[in-house]
């Protein structure tokens, strides 16, 4: 690895949610300030918005942190759940075993802890990441939880804390209750460029580097544009260009070597290499029209359900230990859905998706086109034998694809090719030209 090469302690940009690294940007800053002094203030609710990558989990722990002293935390990332199933991760993260009990007996479980910790002098935080995952039934049931208080104080605060579907959520007229209770409302907005480069020096230093200017100011331009400020981004293009940087001996990160990674990619190789294969292998894959709020976004939230399904299934078969929630969701997300890479290429007159989907068949998938974004869509199923003393027991699972991406330009739905060869999906679209109309039938490819 290049820690001895570059003379750093440990890794500058690794992808857990690490308090340590957090670099306080203008709007981080006043979202963990903001926070602090709610959860100090007694506000009740309180929600943190933004998007995939920004380092709101981070926050959430430096602000963990924060009040550790003085306050009981408990934090929430499995939000797949049901409202007794809400109530058994809360208390389960306080070591509290719930198999025999029912809602009404953990609700008096949980306003009990409450007092005691009031009496004790302590606040009780209860902070759910990922919440716009929660259905309406629960946000109502933590709304209740807002009902814990004497009349003088709260006995505890709430942070939920989410992507935009969140705000979206909270907008809905039948949540107008809970939306009226939030306090404090916060946003995480991308870094500029200055703070891309502030970012990348804090995590460099925290890391224990102490030399001279590690990436040269071309390599930071690149980096800001490429990444638009998303901290997650920042950090992967960062990694792999200090692992380039070291395999070329190079003690500066340059701006070509940031081209270099910029341009190679897991993704990219693993689909190049595929497009190797013969085209005259290849089958035609069937395409259909994306509507919203149609099949596809129901089958979508069919795949969440046996996902949640499946990480209580983990939660309970582990004895309901505390302190899992993300790998159970995480171990039954792979279980069930499969990553697939995805490469999209543009030219003039059309766009070009390639996606890979090892085992998958012309009849396992299905392509779903709107003007502006597609789906990708499969399912097969897989079977694995298990064997406990002398029997055999057999298990099929169903393995997934749901993948929806947003393209860049506007394209004719009409003129719409997909075919399948050796695991790999090429997907076709012509471009069409501002002011055509758009038509949303299509129809199958042929061959």
């Amino acid at each position: 690895m290049f820690l001895d090469f570059y003379g750093l302690r440990e890794q500058p940009f690794g992808v857990t949610p690490d308090p340590t690294y957090l670099y306080l940007s203008r709007t981080h800053h006043e979202a963990l300030a903001a926070l602090l002094e709610g959860v100090k203030a007694d506000r009740g609710f309180m929600a943190l918005i933004a998007e995939p990558g920004m380092g709101k989990t981070t926050l959430l722990y430096r602000l963990m942190e924060e009040v550790q002293d003085s306050a009981r935390t408990v934090f929430l990332f499995q939000t797949q759940c049901d409202s007794r199933e809400f109530f058994r991760y809360i208390l389960s993260e306080l070591g509290i075993k719930t198999p025999r009990m029912g809602l009404v007996s953990m609700h008096k479980k949980l306003n009990d802890l409450l007092l005691s910790e009031m009496l004790a002098g302590k606040r009780f935080v209860i902070i759910v990441d990922e919440a716009q995952n929660l259905e309406g039934p629960v946000l109502e049931t933590i709304r209740l939880l807002s009902d814990f208080e004497t009349p003088h104080a709260k006995l505890l605060e709430i942070v939920l804390a989410g992507q935009p579907q969140l705000a979206a959520k909270l907008a809905q007229p039948g949540l107008s209750q809970l939306r009226q209770r939030i306090a404090i409302l916060r946003c995480l907005e991308p870094l500029n460029a200055q703070e891309t480069a502030c970012y990348i020096e804090h995590r460099l230093k925290v890391a224990g580097y102490s030399g001279d200017l590690l990436f040269a100011p071309d390599a930071l331009s690149l980096i800001a544009a490429q990444s638009q400020g998303i901290p997650r981004e920042i950090n992967n293009i960062c990694f792999n260009a200090l692992s380039l940087g070291e395999a070329k001996g190079c003690q500066m990160i340059s701006g070509e070597i940031v081209q270099e990674v910029l341009a190679i990619t897991v993704d990219s190789i693993v689909l190049q290499s595929r497009t190797r294969v013969s085209s005259a292998a290849a089958t035609p894959v069937r395409t259909s029209p994306l509507f919203p709020d149609g099949p596809t976004f129901e089958l979508a939230q069919e795949i969440n359900d046996l996902i949640a399904s499946r990480a209580y299934e983990l939660f309970e078969s582990g004895g309901f230990t505390h302190g899992h929630a993300r790998e159970d969701w995480l171990h039954a997300e792979s279980e069930i859905l499969l990553k697939v890479p995805v490469d999209v290429t543009e030219t003039e007159t059309e766009l070009t998706v390639r996606a890979d989907v090892p085992g998958f068949g012309e009849k396992d998938l299905e392509v779903r086109i709107a003007p502006r974004s597609l789906c990708i869509l499969g399912r097969r199923q897989e079977t694995s034998d298990q064997k406990e003393g002398k029997t055999v027991y057999s298990e099929r699972r169903s393995k997934q694809i749901f993948r929806m991406l947003d393209l860049p330009s506007e394209i004719d739905p009409d003129g719409v090719y997909a075919r399948v060869s050796d695991g790999l999906l090429e997907i076709k679209v012509s471009k069409i030209g501002l002011g055509e109309k758009v038509r949303v039938v299509v129809r199958a490819a042929t061959a």
